[in-house]
Order: C-alpha cells, then structure tokens, then sequence
C-alpha cells in the first residue's frame, strides 16, 4: 500500500503477489484484502481485465463488500463493457456500506460514466447529481456533469456545472476548457476566448484531450471574432499536439473554408473522416467545403451522409436545402428547411432560406412569413429584411417593402440584392405606389379608383401638372385631381420618400365611413 501510495505500481504489484504466496497467516486481516490492492494497482497500469479478476477473487471472500465492487464497476467502464459496469455499482449500493476512504458518491460517479458511455444522458445526469448530493464539493463531478448537459445541448446548464466546479477549483484545466466551449456554443467569443486561455494556464488536469482541446477552442472562439489566421494557428497547435484527434481536424477545415482555402480544407475534413468515419460534424463540414468549390452534388451527398449520423441536425438540414437551392431543386430544398425548423424552431437560417425557395416557388405571402420569422430570430439582419422586403414588392405593397429595403440599407449599406430592388422595385411600382401614398388622405374611395387613374396618367407623354383641366368623366375633385398630378411629377422626379412620408402621414388621418 506505501508503495501504491508513491505511484510504485510495479514495486506494489510484486509485494502483494508474494503476500498471497507466503504462509497464509493474516492475523485480524484477510488475504481478500491483497487482492483487492492487487485490483487497484492493475487498474493504475491499465490491465484492466486482470484487474476484474483480482475483484472477483476478493468478491468470492467478500461477496457484498461495497468498495470492491465500485472499483470493479470502474474497471469495466474503463473496457466500456457498460451494463456489467452497471450491474456492478447497483450492487456496490445495496453492498454492506463499507467504503474504506470512498463514499457511496464513488459508485454513483462510475454508474454516471456508464450511463454516459451509453448515451443514456439523462440517467447520467442524475447519478451526478446523487453523487454530488452525498460530496457538493468534488470538482470533477461537476465537471463531467457539465459534460453530459453539453451533449443534450442544455448550454446554460452545462457552463453553470463548469462554474460550480471552478469555484470549487479556479484553476481546474477541464473545467475551464468546458467553460470555454459551452461560451463558444452560446456564440459568447470574447470570454470563451479567455476562458481557454486561462486553461491553458491552469492545473495541466485535462482527462482524455489533453490541451488539444484548449487550442481547439481557442481557435473556434478566433472564427467568432473573425480572427482567422489567428484561428488557424491555434487550430494547428490542437493537431500537433494531438494528431489523431478528429474534431480539431475537422474544425480547421472549417477555418480554412473562412480563408478560402478549398483545397487545404477538404484535406483536413477528410482527414477527420478518416480517423472517425462517424463524425457528423466532419461530414457537414466537407459539404459546405464542396459547394464552395462548386460541386453541390458532392456536397448533397456529404450532407446525406452527415444526416445518416445525426438525423436531427438543424445545420445539416440548412445547408443541405442551400445545395438544393444551388441544383434548382425547389420542392426538395423547402422540405430540407421545413426539417431544420422541426429540430430547431429557432435557426435564422432556416427560415431564411425558407424565404428564398418560397419567392423561387412564387408563394409569396408564405415567403414573407418565413422572412418575417427570421427577422425576428435576427432583428439586425439586413439579409433577412432584404428577404421581406422582395417578398412585399411581390405583395405590391410597395411603401412597406421600400421602408423594409430601406431600413436593411441602413443595417449595411453594401447590401447588393437591397440596392437592387429598390432600384428596381421603384420602375415596378411607379403605377400604384405614388397613387396610394400621395392621392390617398385617408379616403376609402381612393383604394378604388386610384390604380385605374394612375393607370390613366402613365399613357401622358409629358408630366402631369397641377391645374390642368378635368378629364371628361372623373369622379375626381379638383383638390384630388392636382394631387394626382403632383404624384406623377414627383414620380418622375424621384420623389419616392416624400411619397412615402405623405403616405404615413396620411395613414393617421380618420377615415370617413360614409365615403
């Protein structure tokens, strides 16, 4: 035991071996407790098997003995040999309650892991929880907690177990890189980004990844701040460190995808692949490096592959409906968004490109829904008014989509598709939009006649003029009559935002329910 306790695992090994062997004469003590040492020191150098064996000939003296069997159950989630691992920890709970330096909180821990490896993540979650209930201040409990609320996508959860277990530890590596990633999820760059960096500087306790992890994320908090040759070199620390590690593979590629690297990019996604061919992730992003090269049909097929992996990935689903989109493939490519909404309600991207099949499909008034929706999702997205604001040209509601196109232009003045609307979009509507916003002053009689007088003046060869005479027939008055022809004049003259400013203005004025 002194020698376990100096990490001399050989030096134990061989003296519990000779204890066995020696004259059997064990005073107040049993020789189930060698072979219990023997299990433990097996487990520390990773024979995991022999290790199971030393238990069960301790278990054979002890049939009920709680911590042999805890440790059993460890030593088979180490093989990922699960249910036995589980059936060994219900046992270790119901066992005779002797725990040596341990608590009940050690078996409850190696069940969680079980469960873990499983996937059965909500059964892990409440072994944690049992652990942490009988030990709140185990760091690593709280950590691996955080692990499983990550994998169920309950971001918030997941950073408030990291946080509990770093004011517990300041300095725990793991938990401060699990810190780091959910941030990154909740698109939080800035203090990802510190976060990684501080664990880095931390314990050096890391678990499995190792500091790849950190250097991973470190780089995938760069792409949030749109530092990509930052993120490039810290995405090239994580493969150097650890070479057969899949997803740092794969999430360069997708910086190399940002720097317009095609070719270097899909070298490192397949190397991902190559190493896990069971990465979704790896998969989409080989996709998106593919469209970008020009190949939707490769992409499609990348995506349908991804999708057989992980059928309830919204992003898939997102991109997959773009290379639809790109094939012409409309019906396919609004089923393809119609998926991505089911498993995320919530992704701009989604009900963009939604919008974008809709208006291809000519089915505006549900592609202003869509657009409408992801205008909501993303109130700063001058994309997603540049949508709605199309989809109401379509309408011919013409104010509303110039104010929309409007409103994207001053959110980025560069918007290409916006400026392009409304250039054309004014030519389009010069017929009704003046007419409902400069002859309407409230009147109902102007919905009515409006379109067919302005219908009228459009075959005039010359701009319209106040005072000119009546045309035979008008229902008009004079005061509606030199309105009309100061809206024709305006139009040719440009005057689109006095249009629209007089149609707001007028809007607020009662309408008289006998007209």
């Amino acid at each position: 035991m002194a020698f376990a306790a100096l990490q001399k695992y050989e030096e134990a090994l061989d003296t519990c071996t000779f204890a066995l062997k020696v004259d059997g004469n064990w005073g107040r003590f049993s020789p189930a407790l060698a072979w219990l040492q023997r299990g433990i020191l097996l487990s520390g150098l990773t024979q995991y098997e022999q290790a199971i064996i030393a238990y069960d000939r301790t278990l054979l003296l002890q049939p009920k003995d709680s911590l042999t069997l805890a440790y059993r159950c460890e030593a088979f989630t180490k093989l990922n040999q699960n249910e036995p691992a589980i059936d060994s920890c219900d046992r270790a709970l119901a066992g005779n309650g002797k725990w040596g330096d341990k608590t009940a909180a050690f078996a409850w821990i190696n069940r969680g892991v079980a469960h873990r490896q499983l996937k059965q993540w909500e059964k892990a979650i409440a072994d944690y929880d049992r652990a942490i209930n009988i030990e709140p201040n185990d760091p690593l409990t709280w950590a691996a907690q955080g692990f499983v609320f990550e994998k169920l996508a309950r971001f918030n959860e997941s950073l408030t177990s990291y946080d509990r277990a770093l004011q517990i530890s300041p300095k725990f590596s793991l938990a401060l890189v699990g810190r780091c990633t959910m941030l990154n999820q909740l698109t939080q760059y800035k203090e990802a980004l510190e976060a990684c960096e501080q664990s880095l500087q931390g314990d050096g306790n890391w678990i499995e990844t190792g500091p790849a992890q950190a250097w991973n994320q470190r780089g995938k908090a760069l792409t949030g701040l749109e530092k990509y040759e930052e993120a490039l070199a810290s995405a090239n620390r994580a493969v150097g460190i650890k070479p057969d590690y899949p997803e740092a593979w794969s999430d360069r590629g997708a910086i190399l995808w940002y720097l317009r690297k095609y070719e270097e990019a899909l070298d490192s996604t397949q190397r991902s692949i190559q190493l896990n061919p069971n990465n979704a992730k790896a998969w989409l992003n080989q996709g998106i490096v593919l469209r970008a090269m020009g190949q939707p049909e490769e992409a499609l097929k990348t995506y349908d592959k991804a999708l057989q992996l992980d059928p309830t990935d919204a992003e898939t689903w997102v991109n997959q409906s773009v290379a639809l989109l790109d094939l012409g493939r409309l019906q396919a490519a609004l089923s393809a968004t119609d998926n991505a909404l089911r498993f995320n309600p919530k992704s701009f991207m989604g009900w963009y490109n939604r919008g974008v099949a809709l208006v291809k499909l000519r089915q505006y008034q549900e592609a202003f829904l869509a657009y409408e929706k992801a205008a909501k999702v993303k109130p700063d997205s001058a994309d997603a008014l540049t949508g709605l604001g199309i989809s109401l040209f379509f309408l011919k509601r013409y104010p509303d989509a110039v104010l929309t196109l409007q409103a994207a232009l001053k959110l980025n003045p560069n918007q290409g598709l916006a400026q392009e609307a409304l250039k054309n979009g004014d030519a389009a509507a010069n017929k009704k939009i003046i007419a409902v916003t400069l002859l309407c002053t409230g009147s109902a009689k102007c919905d009515r006649y409006a379109p067919r007088v302005c219908s009228h003046s459009t075959k005039s060869s010359s701009a319209e003029t106040p005072n000119r005479a009546l045309p035979s027939g008008s229902s008009w008055g004079r005061e509606e009559w030199d309105l009309r022809s100061g809206c024709f004049s305006g139009v040719r003259s440009g005057w689109v935002r006095t249009a629209i400013a007089t149609h707001q203005e007028s809007a607020t004025k009662p309408q008289d329910p006998t007209d």
